[in-house]
């Protein structure tokens, strides 16, 4: 039977469950995984800097802040500054002894909204290892019209085809914009210019900011908590340091099914969920689950299995029976 367009694409609770979802890919471990983010700062504060930074330590594979990076293709709309700029900075501030072949610069396009996002996907198809677009600025970038008529729903609209790119793509995509002028109220994000549309339709973001003499960077998203960093912008460089965390990131609650599974594989395991039940019990005879339960209660833990326990867990379903397969990925 032909499906009606106008009908609604349904999906039952129990069969939500049975399905596991891969993560998805982290930029920079522990404070970019993939996604739309907003960043936002002072004019004049270093957010350009701090952006070219973070495109040349992922393009690179070397660490950002503190924090590890995953090398991959990035690309750089920075619409607000001359090629001759950008090759001075890159020159004062990482000097001239790396390759550069996996950062791709933009200094100018004439398309925005959705006509720049055909042109990222253009790019995302030709370098498909991209795992990091950053376009310098927002105004730039979103569909035309006087900032004076932006609003909460404009500010929504404007975003949500980023949010769609990304999510299609699984990478970070992070917008530069700037900060108002009103007190923060003891919530940085209050800054961002504009209306809550831009950042309730982005995945999270980020609030570069200037306390007397401090510099700090805040930082929010779904899939991050609440964070706080004081950094230091040096001069002579024109690189950014972190100095401490302010807030320490809220620990995950802990899950003993985690350690159950990981005592449980050595190298490799595989097998039904009856199986492996059987092999859980054996370690945690308190834990009284279904089959069925076990892999629905491991499906959501999939990404905590790979970057807690270092387990890559995969689970298939067929008419027949439930296979799962775990493997330990080998310490550098």
């Amino acid at each position: 039977m032909t499906e009606n367009q106008n009908d609604l694409i349904t999906i039952t609770a129990g069969e939500l469950m049975d399905r596991q979802f891969l993560p998805r890919h982290t930029v920079v471990e522990n404070f970019l995984p993939a996604g739309t983010f907003i960043l936002s700062g002072q004019p004049k504060i270093g957010k350009s800097f701090l952006m070219l930074m973070l495109c040349w330590c992922v393009s690179e594979g070397k660490p950002f802040l503190g924090f590890e990076t995953r090398q991959s293709e990035v690309l750089y709309l920075t619409l607000e500054d001359t090629d001759a700029r950008i090759q001075e900075r890159l020159a004062r501030m990482f000097g001239t002894d790396w390759d550069g072949t996996k950062l791709h610069l933009t200094f100018r396009t004439t398309l925005s909204g959705n006509d720049l996002i055909q042109q990222l996907e253009n790019f995302v198809f030709d370098h498909p290892e991209t795992r990091l677009i950053v376009i310098d600025t927002l105004y730039l970038a979103r569909e035309g019209g006087d900032g004076a008529t932006y609003s909460y729903g404009s500010d929504y609209k404007d975003i949500r085809p980023f949010k769609l790119f990304t999510d299609a793509y699984d990478l970070a995509l992070i917008l530069v914009h700037h900060t108002n002028k009103k007190p923060d109220e003891g919530n940085p994000f209050n800054q961002i210019s504009g209306t809550n549309g831009l950042l309730g339709a982005a995945d999270g973001g980020f609030v570069l900011c200037a306390e007397q003499e401090k510099r700090f960077l805040h930082c929010i998203g779904r899939d991050l908590p609440m964070q706080h960093y004081e950094l230091r912008f040096d001069r002579e460089t024109c690189l950014w340091e972190l100095i401490r965390a302010c807030k320490s990131a809220t620990e995950l609650v802990p899950e003993p099914l985690l350690d159950v599974i990981d005592a449980v594989v050595e190298d490799q395991w595989q097998g039904t969920a009856s199986e492996l039940l059987k092999a859980v019990q054996q370690i945690a005879p308190d834990i009284a689950l279904q089959p069925n339960s076990l892999t629905r209660r491991l499906n959501p833990l999939t990404g905590r299995l790979e970057q807690e326990k270092g387990i890559v867990y995969r689970y298939n379903r067929n008419k027949v029976k439930r296979l799962l397969s775990f493997t330990r990925k080998p310490t550098e």
